[in-house]
Parts: structure tokens; sequence; C-alpha cells
């Protein structure tokens, strides 16, 4: 009997461990169906937590395009500034009678296909026999336009006339620099062919922005 005992005992031992062999095996098989889910998920239908995460990104693409630029086309309503290679940019004298102030007209026309913001003041410089000489700004303020497709804008340069009777500043050409650009482009200058020459600290030429005088002559 004792016999018969102990070899019931030991047989009872193998099942248990074969069993627990077989469960080992299932649990293997669980995990890696479990590791391999979310990219069978990807694949096929979103579940709940993947639509949070596309929940979660669509703030950042609304912030993304409030952010941009503005462009006409993205659609925000906003419009993009004029740059340089916008705009066709001329001067012409537009100095009224034998007004001592003289005056510069420079127009900006919008030339590309699309809408175009301009705001502030450009960027002048007056090339001459003696150097650069940079123009100051007039205290006005700007509110800006937008210019359509063909569209310009004039802005003025303010200069005192060489009544001196000698030969002055002779001027050679003019610089302009759209508001807020870098590129900039040299036109011949047609005012007055020289500037007083004066040891004032006041400046002797001076700009508006834009939209600070009408066409010139």
């Amino acid at each position: 009997m004792r016999m018969n005992r102990l070899a019931v005992t030991a047989a009872a031992v193998v099942a248990g461990l074969s069993l627990s062999a077989c469960g080992g095996d299932n649990d293997a098989t669980d995990t890696a169906a479990a590791s391999s889910s979310p990219s069978a998920t990807s694949a096929g239908t979103p579940t709940q937590s993947s639509s949070a995460e596309e929940d979660d990104s669509a703030p950042e693409e609304e912030a993304t395009d409030q952010g941009s630029t503005g462009q006409e086309s993205g659609g925000t309503g906003k419009i993009e500034r004029c740059h340089t290679d916008d705009l066709t940019i001329k001067a012409s004298d537009a100095t009224i009678g034998d007004d001592p102030t003289k005056a510069v007209a420079v127009e900006l026309r919008n030339t590309s296909d699309r809408s175009c913001s301009i705001k502030g003041f450009a960027g002048v410089n007056l090339l001459s026999s003696e150097g650069a000489i940079p123009a100051t700004r007039r205290d006005q303020k700007d509110d800006g336009t937008t210019l359509k497709a063909g569209e310009p804008t004039f802005f003025g340069i303010f200069y005192k006339g060489n009544d001196s009777g000698g030969s002055g500043v002779k001027i050679k050409g003019l610089v302009v620099t759209p508001p807020d650009e870098k590129k900039s482009v040299t036109l011949k200058w047609p005012g007055e062919p020289s500037l007083p020459v004066t040891d004032s600290p006041e400046t002797t030429v001076e700009i508006g922005p834009m939209g600070s005088i009408g066409q010139g002559g």
C-alpha cells in the first residue's frame, strides 16, 4: 500500500508540472499577441486611444495656421506683407511751384498676382559726391494699407533746394528699401541735382511713411 501511495503522489507532481508548462506557453502567446496589437490597430480601425491622440493634435494644427505669415492662399484671411520682389519702384519730382521745401514722390506698385500689405517707412539713402545721405523719418503715423494686384502707394522725400549759388553736394542716385525688407533698389534721382552744403545739425533730407504723398508729376 505504501508503494502505491508513493506512485500516486509522483504521478500527481508530474501532472502538475505538465500543467504549469502549458500555462507558461499560453502566457507567452498572450504576451506576444498583446505586444503586436498596436501595429494591428494602426493598420486597422483606430481605437479610442488613437482618437484621443488625434484630438490632442488638432489644436496644434490650428495654432500653426494662426501663427503663419498670413498668406492669402492659406485660408486664414490674413494678407502677407509686400516684399521687394512684389513691387515695381520708381521716383518722380513732386515739388509744387517755388516751394522752398522740395519733394520727390516714390511709387511702390504691387506687380504680383496677389494682394499684399505695406506699412511704415522705407529705408532711403541719397547717393552723393560726399557719400550716402540717410533720410530722417518725419513724425507721422501710418495705419498701413493693402495693395491689390496692380495698385500703387506713394511716400515722399523732402529736402532743401541748393540756393547758395555754389555747386553744393551733387546727388547721384537714390536707394530705396521697402518696409521690413532687406533687398533694396537703386533709382535715378529725379529731384534737383544738388543739395546745399551745411554745417547745421538739422537733417537735410526727410521722408514720410507710406501714403504720405500723392502721385508725382
